[in-house]
């Protein structure tokens, strides 16, 4: 539980001031994904981190200093999409371990949620038609 606590106030501290898409404070959105994948402590602490990589200047190797686990520090290094990595082969990799699916099903549920924007551009359709292509995929 001690490990959970730390990253909630790691992901709060590194999306202060930070908000999403819809204007909504950021940490809102990594705190859907940690509640919502089945799992334990270890599962939630990388959901609630999933982003914190990909989007802050803190990286996994940080992380991995801050003590976090082993399984922990696998699963974040599953979701963080590196831009390098063709976005399909991204989600391929990580449909081969159950945790880091279930993170990212969670991740893609909330972000094609349309109620949270503002308005809806051609740019969000295109994405939320991404988003739905990966979430069938990890679902099959």
């Amino acid at each position: 539980m001690q490990k959970l606590a730390l990253a909630i106030a790691v992901a709060a501290q590194a999306f202060k001031n930070k908000t999403d898409k819809g204007g909504h404070p950021y940490i809102l959105h990594c705190l859907y994904v940690m509640d919502n994948p089945p799992g334990d402590d270890c599962v939630k602490c990388a959901a609630v981190l999933h982003d914190v990589p990909e989007d802050t200047e803190i990286t996994i190797s940080d992380l991995a200093k801050m003590g976090f686990s082993e399984k922990t520090i696998g699963l974040l290094y599953l979701v963080t999409h590196n831009k390098e990595t063709p976005y399909q082969e991204y989600i391929k990799a990580i449909a081969v371990n159950k945790d880091a699916t279930e993170i990212k099903k969670a991740d893609l549920r909330h972000n094609s949620d349309i109620t949270r924007l503002k308005g809806l551009r051609k740019k969000d359709i295109d994405r939320i038609e991404k988003y739905h292509w990966a979430y069938m995929y990890l679902s099959n």
